[in-house]
């Protein structure tokens, strides 16, 4: 399988600057391209033709002008209603665009399209009993991810030039990593989550969640972090001098050779660019992960049964729902089953064991950005496995216990890192074709060295 060849959004930004390409031939030949792709991807859920159309004729001025993009389905546009996927919750109508939409057609952006989800944005497979299921545009028998599976799908197979997605436990890294573009989650405060569902303020959950892009390059996510972002960038420079800082003691598992290869070569591309490597051990992992597990439990188990209080007030039964589940004849995606079934068996017994874990995480967060900076690059894999064939992705991680495949990838968003994943196109799987992604992850404040280090690194393994 060969990277696709298609010029990224900065690119198509030079073309139609110099004249070379209009915005609406750029508009036009996305739209031709998704209309193609949806009935084998099944990746939006809603297509905004003409109004992209009369849009491109006269695109505002600014910094995305003219772009084509996609946007997640839970994030707020005038006049949709989010869904999350779920049939029993009441569709949430929108007035008026969230924060990041606005700013994203202020600086000129086109949406064509709005993406799929898996119900309640909560499993690596995109699938949901409204709009169906998602395919990876790489191979369609397999999961494009989650929860942001969508917007992989559509910037994976060039239907948009870019979109937006949350990540709250890897979803845009995930899509990303499985559909061989770039993602980028910035940490929870760094873009604006007004208008966005779910709104988790009040839970510490609310620190995981990040609101990022997906692109077809990395100079492409830091142009639109620039354009969503709360503070400005600075201009990109040489990452040398930083320094990379490589795990031990991590809890990882890699179920494929190329992952390995894919970070043994990001390592050696980045010393060779001139950051500096340290060797730091990371042996609370573990401990962490199993704490995790009984946070999302504890704090998702009231907010999910609320909200799948039907629109005429049926709530939802656990003890019902299995049953019909069972005969296949279930209210909620089996994914979303699957992961409330196994809330009673995670979740914390002891009175103030929340508060113990969230001081526990908090001492964790600060130890860890005193030991990052301003300056230090976390090298990751991004996630242990390659995108699996569709109804195993939700077995494999939707289960009690220490998940090594995806340790690393929640690592950044229980700690608030900012993380940005990058396909490894030199290193694909010799069976499937298929490509790793590898990751690399900062402090807070810290979003600048990142995104130079993860240009080199593009260079180096892309």
């Amino acid at each position: 399988m060969k990277k696709p060849i298609r010029p990224d959004a900065t690119e198509l930004l030079r073309q139609m600057e110099s004249g070379e390409r209009t915005a609406v031939s750029i508009v036009t030949e996305h739209l031709e391209r998704l209309e193609a792709n949806q009935a084998r991807l099944n990746a939006a859920t809603h297509v905004f033709k003409d109004e992209a159309l009369a849009e491109a004729k006269n695109p505002r001025s600014g910094l995305l002008s003219g772009l084509p993009i996609s946007i997640k389905e839970t994030i707020g546009m005038a006049g949709q209603t989010v869904t999350a996927g779920s049939r029993r919750m009441p569709p949430i109508a929108h007035t008026e665009d969230a924060p990041v939409v606005q700013k994203l057609r202020d600086a000129g952006a086109i949406i064509l399209a709005r993406s799929n989800v898996p119900e309640f944005a909560m499993a690596g497979e995109t699938d949901n009993l409204i709009y169906g299921r998602t395919n990876n545009p790489l191979d369609e028998s397999r999961v494009p991810g989650g929860s942001s599976g969508g917007e992989g799908a559509l910037v994976g197979s060039g239907s948009t030039a870019l979109g937006i997605g949350t990540d709250i436990l890897g979803s845009i890294r995930i899509p990303a990593a499985f559909c061989g573009v770039v993602g980028f989650k910035p940490t929870s405060s760094a873009v604006s989550k007004q208008g966005i569902w779910p709104d988790l303020q009040g839970l510490f959950l609310d620190s995981w969640l990040g609101v990022g892009p997906l692109t077809r390059s990395v100079r492409d996510a830091r142009l639109v972090y620039g354009v969503i972002a709360n503070a400005p960038l600075p201009e990109a420079k040489s990452p040398s001098g930083l320094r990379l800082i490589i795990p031990r003691q991590f809890e990882l598992e890699a179920q494929a050779d190329c992952i390995n290869a894919a970070y043994t070569m990001a390592q050696t591309v980045l010393e060779m660019a001139g950051l500096v490597t340290e060797e730091r051990p990371f042996p609370d992992v573990k401990t962490h992960f199993l704490n995790l597990q009984q946070i999302l439990a504890a704090e998702l188990e009231k907010p999910f049964y609320e909200m799948l209080v039907t629109a005429d007030g049926q709530k939802f039964s656990l003890a019902t729902e299995t049953l019909k589940q069972a005969v296949r004849r279930g209210t909620i995606y089996s994914g979303l089953f699957q992961l409330i079934a196994i809330v009673p068996i995670i979740k914390p017994r002891k009175a103030g064991r929340v508060a113990e874990i969230i001081r526990t995480y908090e001492q964790a967060r600060a130890d860890l950005y005193q030991l990052l900076g301003e300056d230090g690059v976390l090298l990751l894999p991004t996630i242990g496995v390659l995108a699996p064939k569709h109804g195993q992705m939700n077995r494999a991680s939707l289960r009690p216990g220490v998940n090594g495949t995806v340790t690393a990838m929640t690592f950044c968003n229980y700690m608030n890192l900012s993380a940005i994943t990058v396909p490894a196109w030199k290193d694909p799987d010799p069976e499937t074709g298929l490509v790793p992604g590898v990751m690399l992850a900062c402090a807070p404040g810290a979003e600048a060295a990142l995104l130079d280090a993860a240009a080199v690194l593009e260079a180096g393994i892309s």
